[in-house]
């Protein structure tokens, strides 16, 4: 065992005296060059604490919504493949992690040689012998971080792993996204095809009002022909809508995993309900540079390419490594274990970098763009992040009050409507009036439908430009 202390002792002083020379470690970590305001521009409410801890599916649907969120992120095969490229990205800084300790490996050689002798003059005439050699050994190898080179390789390959776990999670909010506008696409899909299928039979109805009329007499060929087009038209757009219905079941099944069948599970397909009436509190600017995992992601890279060119620099450093180890040698076999014959070594190497035609110099040219790169797009993510919210925020308060006008054209609409068709049937409308004021008011019901869905996406997109989660998080 002595020979196992006195090599461990050794690389221990070793890393002792030139522990001194390590370089300290310095990540720059610039700030914006233009600081986030402490509120958004837009009147919407900002509250700085007391976020819904339970997730924004559950203010937005309730508990339908949170069951396809889970499905799609338990079940998207997409999603599947990012994890298990994640898991494998992580195990790259395991790999360069283990630089930084000893290795030791086990080794049992033999051989079995012969010589021929010429010019001796040997009893019994012989003119040539075998031997054998055999050896056991344990091999230990380990390059000292003098200057921390491999603790930066191995913190960079750390802070690209969670950079790619950041994106990773910023993937799990995009479907999450997706899947909900997958539903509320479902729930207007459902209620436009309900509205064009009253439609339709409003229409036939009409249609045979007129014909009856027609037949005796009250009306003529003109609106006959006008309710028969109406009617055909709302029956050919009925069946588009129910063609467009199938496409965003399937669309929502694939988005869950799931082979994309045209119908739902029945246990869906009885929660689909009326839209809801979201309410929001909003993340301030300063929060969501902290909540976003694209942001967050964006500062990883640029402290990885930090960390890349601090090993860069230090590639120009002398380093040394230490091989040796205890171990056994005899011409026979059975000896190898016999403390008799027990060997030990130890070497060292010191290596200094002298002319490489310049690939240090450009390797630390090109680390040090990197790292200025990866700032660069750290601030333009940020100032994207802040125009999204901006955006998003604006058109929140455009998308409500249209919300409000067009529901109100809609009521007025439908009424009008109604009194029209009133005043056909006492003979003071003409049909092609009647008719048409029926059709704006499906029209206008059909919008007021349209607007709120675009109201509800509109609202998923800020929850995700806002980096909140669909989900309450698991302790």
């Amino acid at each position: 065992m002595k020979p196992i202390i006195i090599f461990l002792i050794l690389t221990g002083l070793s890393q002792f005296l030139f522990v001194g020379c390590t370089l300290p470690l310095v990540h720059k970590n610039p700030t914006l060059e233009i600081p986030p305001p402490q509120y958004w521009e837009s009147n919407a409410t900002s509250l700085e604490s007391n976020l819904s801890e339970s997730g924004w599916a559950r203010t937005l649907g309730g508990a339908p919504l949170e069951k396809v969120i889970e499905q799609a992120w338990g079940n998207n095969p997409d999603l599947l493949v990012l994890s298990e490229r994640l898991i494998a990205k992580g195990e790259q800084a395991t790999i360069l992690g283990a630089q930084l300790l000893p290795t030791a490996r086990a080794e049992v050689t033999g051989s079995r040689s012969k010589r021929n002798l010429i010019g001796f003059n040997l009893p019994n005439g012989s003119t040539s012998f075998t031997s054998n050699s055999f050896t056991s050994g344990l091999n230990i190898s380990w390059e000292l971080d003098l200057w921390g080179k491999l603790a930066d390789n191995r913190d960079s390959a750390l802070r690209a792993f969670e950079a790619d776990s950041l994106e990773y999670k910023g993937s799990r909010l995009s479907l999450a996204g997706q899947t909900a506008k997958a539903w509320y696409d479902l729930i207007e899909g459902t209620q436009q095809l309900g509205l064009a299928r009253k439609s339709a039979q409003s229409f036939i109805q009409n249609q045979t009002f007129v014909e009856e009329r027609y037949e005796k007499g009250l009306a003529n060929g003109l609106d006959k022909n006008l309710a028969q087009a109406i009617a055909a038209t709302a029956q050919a757009q009925s069946l588009a809508l129910a063609g467009q219905l199938e496409s965003d079941t399937r669309r929502l099944n694939f988005l869950l995993g799931k082979y994309p069948s045209n119908t739902l599970d029945q246990n869906l397909s009885e929660e689909i309900g009326e839209f809801p009436d979201p309410q929001i509190a909003i993340p301030t600017p300063s929060q969501t540079l902290t909540q976003r995992p694209d942001l967050l992601a964006a500062e990883k890279k640029a402290l990885s390419a930090g960390l890349d060119l601090q090993v860069a620099r230090k590639n120009f450093f002398p380093s040394l490594a230490l091989t040796g180890g205890p171990g056994s040698r005899s011409d026979e076999f059975e000896n190898l274990l016999d403390q008799n014959f027990q060997t030990w070594g130890i070497n060292g190497s010191l290596t200094q970098p002298i002319f490489n035609g310049g690939r240090l110099r450009a390797a630390q040219r090109q680390a040090k763009a990197i790292q200025a790169a990866a700032w660069g797009q750290y601030r333009s993510t940020a100032l994207r992040a802040f125009a999204e919210v901006e955006n998003l925020l604006a058109a929140e308060i455009r998308l409500a009050e249209q919300e409000k006008l067009i529901e109100l054209a809609a009521q007025s609409s439908e009424q009008a409507a109604k009194l029209s068709w009133e005043r056909y049937q006492r003979g003071v409308e003409a049909i092609f009036n009647a008719l048409e004021n029926q059709r704006r008011a499906f029209d206008a019901r059909s919008r007021a439908f349209t607007i709120r869905k675009q109201r509800l996406h509109n609202r998923i997109d800020l929850y995700l430009a806002l980096g909140l989660s669909p989900l309450a998080e698991k302790s």
